[in-house]
């Protein structure tokens, strides 16, 4: 569980606490109390975990993303608009605009911290070719392309904002993580003590749950495929 996210470590526990309490009463005393410490445990990592996946930063990021989608979209639309034009310059400035563009016209679709790198490279290689920022001239989009890298720069300094803060509280969240773990390794090792010594029909269910529940996370925990379980209560 150690390898397992804040986030992973809170809905494993959330989804055994939610197997067990149908079944609190006929678990007996032990394990019982071990599934209550557990509940405590989990809604405390839950709590905290909720909050890290809140950013006011997000609400910012949203509408300057789209900012700068709409400036690559329209640098897009007018060399697109000009490719047949009568006018044999906006023409041609269209034609070599186009021939750059072609490696990044889906840019707009990736996720946000690629599209982000893309915008910034093609930036970087329009600013440095002259017959570039001279097709931009002619078709009047020059303005666009300065906005784009605006709005990216901000849009990237603000993403790296939010995944610094994220990581700050995944941080203050991490104290709360060991205990919440103990309480799981707490409660599975009760319940395979009742499995084996005062086993009842409800009891054996939820052993058979919780394992079956454990094997999924221990694939995302990086365990890789896992093997039958070998604590299978004696019969």
């Amino acid at each position: 569980m150690s390898k397992l996210t804040l986030n992973g470590v809170s809905t494993l526990c959330t989804s055994t606490v939610n197997m067990a309490l149908p079944v609190k009463a006929e678990l007996g005393t032990i394990p019982a109390a071990a599934l209550t410490q557990l509940e405590t445990d989990t809604e405390d990592l839950e709590a905290q975990s909720n909050k890290n996946q809140k950013s006011i930063i997000t609400d910012v990021m949203k509408p300057l993303d789209k900012v700068r989608d709409s400036s690559l979209n329209e640098i897009k639309r007018v060399s697109s608009s000009y490719m047949k034009s009568s006018d044999e310059d906006k023409k041609a400035a269209a034609i070599t605009l186009e021939q750059f563009l072609a490696p990044y016209w889906d840019a707009v679709s990736l996720p946000l911290n690629i599209e982000t790198g893309v915008v910034a490279e093609l930036v970087v290689k329009y600013k440095a070719r002259p017959e570039l920022v001279a097709a931009a001239h002619t078709l009047g989009i020059d303005k666009v392309f300065t906005s784009l890298e605006t709005k990216n720069t901000e849009f990237d300094a603000l993403y790296l904002s939010r995944n610094t803060e994220y990581s700050e509280r995944e941080t203050s969240g991490s104290s709360l993580k060991p205990a919440t773990i103990g309480s799981y390794m707490q409660f599975c090792t009760a319940i395979e003590q009742a499995a084996n010594l005062t086993p009842n029909p409800a009891i054996l269910a939820l052993f058979y749950k919780m394992d079956e529940l454990r094997k999924k996370y221990h694939a995302l925990g990086g365990g890789g495929k896992d093997t039958p379980a070998t604590d299978a209560p004696a019969k």
